[in-house]
């Protein structure tokens, strides 16, 4: 807060942050420019940074919306984004993939739509990112100079001077541009009498800065997280997120669409209690029933030596269980059954238990396809 101050009411600090800008017109005085080369050129370094950052804007918002259109992926809602994900995983078959999804959804999933966007982004020999990019700028640069000409009509019909066409400049762009009215105060020349001149000067001067940015805007580095404000990942995300909450027993992603909703978390389909590691009390063997049946049963909730509780009283085992709706519901999803066949050599090492005893694993599992698998998800 104190930097923010400072940088707001120091003057040693606005002045610092203005040298450039000073040191720009004083060099082209230097050069015996006249007072309108100077001020176009100084509009054009402002009005460079200026097209540069809208055209990222709305290039990610493009981008987005391309995908959402396109991407079967990214067409309906977060539901329908994970199904995606789930087929994509079984499709690959890596554990390691896996298990980052179920323990760690929220970074898988902003990891799936990165790599997704990078792929829509910069497939082919003339990457769809860039497209985008030259025609935005493009439409940018129509804009602009729409708005050169129209300033100029309306300061030569009122007689107008160089605040004036400023004023009405900054105002037209207000809706497209982030263009300060404030930065230009410095290079108010009263001299300036020709305002077609001027419009001239920034015409050029406009045509420089579209050359330049549209050679920025040729290559990969012109999409640098660090010069764009907002990325398409960052825009999908925010649309197709919801709540991360995960269910404390087998750690299903609540469904619900709103991240900090209200009412309890929930879910479609539980899964096999194993796939996070849970274990039958005093014993090696992982879990293999889910949480929908052990909530309708009379098995007891361990939490410790000295604390069981009817499984169908979870709640009471503590904040983490008590905001989760669980019903009774012998319904499973045979995807998760064959994730459990496909990979029981690598469950059992990574939790160092097995899936024996109460945690045999039935034998109709084990005539699930990928295919059925994936199709279940539908």
């Amino acid at each position: 807060m104190h930097d923010a101050f400072q940088k707001a009411n120091d003057p040693l600090t606005y002045l610092t942050s203005k040298k450039e800008g000073y040191f720009s017109i004083f060099r082209t005085f230097c050069r015996g420019a006249t007072s309108t080369t100077v001020l176009a050129d100084f509009v054009g370094n402002k009005l460079k940074e200026a097209v540069r950052q809208a055209v990222y804007k709305k290039t990610s918002r493009d981008i987005a919306g391309e995908m959402r259109a396109d991407n079967p992926a990214f067409k309906s809602n977060r539901a329908h984004l994970e199904n995606c994900i789930l087929a994509s995983l079984a499709d690959e078959e890596n554990f390691d993939k896996f298990m980052k999804y179920i323990h760690f959804p929220k970074q898988h999933f902003e990891e799936f739509i990165s790599q997704s966007v990078d792929k829509y982004c910069w497939s082919g020999e003339n990457p769809r990112i860039l497209q985008v990019f030259r025609d935005n700028l493009d439409s940018f640069n129509i804009s602009v100079l729409r708005t050169i000409s129209r300033s100029t009509e309306v300061v030569q019909d009122k007689n107008g001077d160089v605040p004036m066409w400023l004023d009405e400049f900054c105002s037209e762009l207000k809706d497209d541009l982030q263009f300060a009215r404030s930065d230009l105060k410095s290079v108010e020349y009263q001299d300036i009498k020709d305002i077609n001149f001027l419009k001239e000067a920034m015409a050029t001067v406009l045509e420089n800065v579209v050359a330049d940015l549209k050679k920025d805007f040729s290559m990969e580095s012109s999409t640098n997280k660090d010069v764009s404000r907002t990325t398409p990942q960052e825009i999908l995300f925010k649309q197709l997120c919801g709540c991360w909450e995960q269910c404390p027993f087998c750690s299903a992603m609540c469904t619900n669409t709103i991240s900090c909703h209200d009412g309890d978390h929930s879910v479609t389909f539980h899964r096999p209690q194993g796939i996070s590691g849970v274990n039958w009390h005093k014993t090696d063997n992982l879990v293999t029933d889910i949480c929908t049946s052990f909530v309708g049963s009379d098995c007891r909730l361990v939490l410790s030596e000295d604390n069981k509780i009817p499984y169908k009283n979870y709640r009471e085992a503590g904040p983490r269980y008590a905001k989760w709706n669980i019903t009774p519901d012998n319904s499973s999803q045979p995807y998760w059954k064959w994730f459990v066949c496909r990979f029981q050599s690598d469950l059992e090492e990574k939790y160092s238990k097995k899936f024996n005893g109460k945690g045999e694993i039935p034998d109709q599992w084990k005539t699930i396809t990928k295919s059925a698998a994936i199709e279940s998800l539908q």
